[in-house]
């Protein structure tokens, strides 16, 4: 089970380098970021978590180019390229897995995942938890096929006979993904 960190630096998360990240990858790891933009800490300083962004990673049967499902706020639910984090991402990453899942399980979250692609990235509801957070008056905006990273990832997770848990009315943030039990951390992307 993964616990709350304060950082990857501070954690006893295993480092690797960009090979080693490659090699410990598995279709429906999940890779948690740890940005440097404006956007990415603001997310993390608001969940107290080292989190801004959650991806599932997916290997095509007849491909060796590892992909990624996610939700963002350019381009919405997308399958995009592990490469483009590993490679050029200006922050950390952390590869997880939830070990409790089959290959079966891991195939029907992801293709929840590809049901929903170009569904819009649900901003709305992303500000909305945080206001909820900071003052318990604000309503949760509630969704309307419309997702931001771990409300994708939670979708998914449904599929399964293992849903991440849902911490109260709304989606959860990558933090509260990171902290399921079912999640199990493998290793960092040390950065040189």
């Amino acid at each position: 089970m993964a616990l709350h960190i304060s950082s990857i630096a501070s954690s006893n998360i295993q480092r690797v380098k960009k090979s080693e990240f490659y090699f410990s990858v598995r279709s429906g790891d999940l890779v948690f970021c740890c940005g440097r933009a404006d956007i990415s800490r603001a997310i993390e300083d608001l969940t107290h978590s080292p989190f801004s962004h959650v991806l599932m990673t997916w290997l095509p049967p007849d491909s060796d180019e590892w992909l990624t499902i996610e939700s963002t706020l350019h381009h919405g639910v997308h399958v995009g390229l592990l490469s483009a984090y590993v490679d050029d991402y200006d922050g950390d990453l952390v590869l997880a897995r939830r070990p409790v899942l089959t290959e079966e399980e891991i195939r029907k979250a992801r293709d929840a995942g590809l049901q929903v692609l170009d569904d819009a990235y649900d901003w709305k509801q992303e500000v909305s938890i945080v206001g909820h957070r900071l003052l318990k008056c604000i309503p949760v905006e509630i969704p309307k096929r419309e997702y931001y990273c771990s409300g994708l990832q939670y979708l998914m997770s449904l599929a399964t006979q293992y849903p991440l848990r849902r911490p109260g009315p709304n989606y959860p943030t990558p933090e509260d993904i990171w902290i399921d039990p079912t999640v199990v951390p493998v290793c960092a992307l040390k950065l040189f």
